[in-house]
């Protein structure tokens, strides 16, 4: 960590369980086979969660659209595998973390707490049996749906497909609440979201969502619906994509709130078996267009202290939505080695010592304790 961080700061820093609850790390991993355990291959990387105080890293298994229902499992096992790969490979500075013990056990032995999530319920292929094999493997939440609607639930950057949430979405959702896995309303739709919070018998989570106030993204959530997240008792984590994270970015990106994110959709013919992962490579470089200005750093601040106004440091995290895509993150916040930054913004804002370790981490660890035990 910086010197230039003030003491107090560095302090609640270090005490607190620094928490990203969204990367796409394993994206370049299994793209374009990094190693994170080697420094400046990635926005994330080994030495920088040390050097960023970070404790715990959620891993996200996310399945492009072009696998569709019959790869979809096939491409998040293949990043599942190199996660378990990558744990392998750096016993002694990361480990895998199922429970808020084991959470707490790694970061007393100064390793990162590895957590392993999928993203997009298009890798289950209608299967609620595949849910518990992923549990089996170490996945500890699921992403219901991602830039496209599916067959059994909307997505906030496609058009409608059931309304909201259909029957075997809350098959889906009961399944996910009987192993224990936590269920991640980022992506979804408005409709979709409130509907999963009614159907959910634990807490929910939007792993990477930002607030709609500070920029109206459909993949941000409302005060209401942020509401609706706090009082299942989940939490919000901030994303500090450009065109989620700030307004003129997204008009500048989006002029068309509508069609955010429409690159990510496939509308043409099925990619043969053999090209899809090529093709995937080319879509996840090429996703986000020719290089952008970079948002202030405020931005980040912004959503925060706006949630933290709306629902409580409780109910408020972060997740960065790292290493996703060639997408500028704000000014001043470059790889996880930057997060005491936002702790010392925060600080510097008066914000109480408590608060801020609640939003730093200690959010996300109340609730994985709630519904993963430990």
């Amino acid at each position: 960590m910086s010197g230039a961080i003030p003491a107090p700061a560095l302090e609640i820093h270090r005490r607190a369980f620094v928490w990203d609850a969204h990367c796409d790390s394993l994206q370049r991993v299994v793209v374009d086979g990094i190693d994170l355990g080697l420094p400046g291959t990635a926005q994330a990387d080994l030495d920088a969660w040390r050097d960023g105080g970070v404790k715990v890293q959620v891993f996200a298994a996310w399945v492009d659209v072009i696998y569709g229902p019959d790869q979809a499992a096939r491409r998040a096992l293949e990043q599942i595998a190199a996660f378990h790969m990558f744990l392998a490979r750096h016993p002694s500075r990361v480990g895998l973390a199922t429970t808020a013990a084991q959470v707490r056990a790694l970061a007393a032995e100064g390793r990162l707490a590895a957590v392993l999530a999928v993203e997009g319920g298009l890798a289950i292929q209608g299967d609620l049996g595949l849910l518990e094999r992923y549990a089996n493997l170490g996945v500890s939440s699921m992403t219901l749906t991602h830039a496209t609607s599916l067959e059994w639930i909307d997505s906030s950057t496609d058009l409608p497909r059931v309304g909201g949430l259909a029957d075997f979405g809350r098959e889906v959702v009961a399944e996910m609440n009987r192993l224990g896995m936590l269920v991640d309303v980022s992506h979804v739709s408005d409709a979709a979201l409130r509907e999963v919070a009614r159907a959910s018998s634990a807490p929910v989570i939007a792993s990477h969502s930002s607030a709609r106030a500070i920029c109206d993204h459909p993949r941000n959530l409302t005060d209401e619906l942020a509401r609706v997240v706090a009082d299942t008792g989940g939490v919000i984590g901030v994303n500090f994509v450009d065109e989620i994270l700030d307004q003129a970015t997204c008009d500048r990106v989006n002029p068309d709130p509508g069609a955010a994110l429409a690159s990510l959709r496939h509308d043409g013919p099925p990619i043969p078996r053999d090209q899809l992962d090529r093709v995937a490579a080319e879509r996840l470089r090429g996703v986000f267009g020719a290089p952008r200005p970079r948002p202030p750093f405020q931005r980040i601040l912004d959503h925060i202290l706006h949630l933290v106004k709306v629902v409580g440091a409780d109910h408020v995290g972060l997740g960065a939505d790292l290493d996703g895509g060639p997408v500028p993150t704000p000014e001043g916040f470059d790889t996880v080695r930057d997060y005491p930054r936002i702790t010392e913004a925060l600080w510097r804002r008066g914000m109480s010592d408590p608060d801020i370790e609640k939003v730093m981490g200690n959010s996300f660890l109340r609730v994985f304790e709630t519904v993963r035990g430990g």
